[in-house]
């Protein structure tokens, strides 16, 4: 499992760009718009607009100017939604920032904390992929099943924690569920009712909550920031360092990250073996090519096997599709392998390297054709979409 260990963040004056590194490579790079947080995961009291039946759908104004889209996927059915006009306490599932879709939601709110996340709409324990070993999901279910009154999910990080530790963190996520109910008693539709606590929305508090386990350092060029994620990190127990970097060297000229941000936006990106990836971003799909002379072999050396050089394309693959956020279909069109046990080798090598995605992902396999196909789900615009979107506010 890659393991998150430095944050590097570089500070604008109106976004925040975070560089989530695991040994020197860049994982992720989120960007928080001052003049525009993202709505992902924000919860509203909405005004039920619209239901159709047909669709096992509704429309639900959130106060934004555009409807969000609600389907039934929590529920029974349809039938027993409530009438047009109804208010509904909602979630942002997917933000479709910028363009003319109005935001994806859910009616299964979930409220996360460090070990667990908490659906109180829901039933049962469930777990991570990530967690494996039936005697610690054994221990850790007969700990929290009785913590919480609803769903609860466990996450990767619940592996090996102690029984206080998970008792602390539901009782923090039961306050600020209570916090955020009374909120929605309080105001009428439609209404941002996690915008109203403090820290609810804030994208550093999220990313230091879901990475600070396993975090060494967390590098900062703003020295006002520095101190505030200090702060943060001493109310929360936390041991990584905080570091504020004021010398002439950008932040992220620190562990290439720079360089690394630019390969992501680049159509076309060489691996030091020789493999060279393709992406070609479409509206609803994106196809990457794998390509490489390797394939056979360089002077002096045996030809290698396409399996082989499939195999060693799939983690940058991977790296590439979670770090562009990439979503929709996407299409692989590997080097050409005859044999279906060779097929069979690089498609566990794709669900092995997924196994870090955070992002939910559903795999088909291979077409007639002998292309691999996949899903990605929505998180929002993409890399290149949101530092476009970053470039023109900052000149603005």
């Amino acid at each position: 499992m890659t393991r998150i260990d430095r944050l590097i963040c570089h500070v604008l004056p109106r976004a925040c760009l975070m560089a989530l590194v695991a040994g020197g490579r860049l994982v992720e790079l989120q960007v928080a718009r001052r003049d525009r947080p993202s709505r992902t995961d924000a919860i509203f009291l909405g005004r039920l607009e619209r239901v159709m039946p047909e669709l096992e759908a509704a429309f639900v104004d959130i106060g934004i100017g555009r409807s969000g889209f609600l389907r039934a996927e929590d529920r029974a059915g349809i039938d027993g939604w409530p009438h047009p006009g109804a208010p509904v306490l909602v979630q942002v599932r997917s933000d479709h920032e910028g363009g003319d879709k109005g935001p994806r939601l859910s009616m299964n709110i979930a409220v996360t904390g460090r070990y667990l996340v908490y659906h109180p709409m829901g039933a049962g324990v469930t777990f991570s992929r990530r967690i494996e070993g039936e005697l610690e999901r054994e221990r850790l279910e007969r700990h929290v099943e009785r913590l919480l009154d609803g769903g609860i999910v466990l996450r990767t990080a619940a592996a090996g924690a102690t029984p206080a530790v998970l008792r602390a963190d539901a009782a923090e996520i039961v306050q600020r569920w209570d916090r955020l109910r009374r909120h929605a008693l309080d105001v009428p539709p439609p209404a941002d009712i996690s915008s109203r606590l403090p820290g609810e929305r804030d994208p550093m508090a999220r990313v230091l909550r879901d990475h600070g386990a396993t975090l060494d350092e967390v590098i900062l060029d703003d020295r006002g920031m520095a101190r505030a994620v200090q702060e943060e990190a001493d109310r929360l127990g936390e041991k990584f360092r905080v570091r504020w970097h004021g010398g002439p060297m950008p932040a992220f000229d620190i562990d290439d990250v720079a360089s690394q941000i630019g390969t992501a936006l680049a159509a076309r990106i060489a691996l030091p073996s020789g493999i060279e990836l393709l992406f070609e971003p479409g509206e609803t799909l994106t196809a990457v090519d794998v390509d490489s002379a390797e394939a056979g072999g360089r002077q002096g050396r045996a030809p290698r096997r396409p399996a082989e050089v499939n195999i060693e394309a799939v983690p940058a693959i991977i790296q590439q599709l979670r770090l562009r956020n990439i979503a929709g279909a996407v299409v692989i069109d590997f080097i050409t392998m005859r044999s279906s046990y060779d097929r069979d080798k690089v498609q566990a090598a794709l669900v092995e390297a997924l196994r870090d995605d955070p992002v939910p992902t559903q795999i088909y396999g291979f077409t007639r054709l002998g292309h691999f196909e996949l899903t990605r789900a929505r998180r929002g615009p993409t890399l290149a979409q949101q530092l476009e979107a970053l470039e023109g506010s900052e000149e603005s």
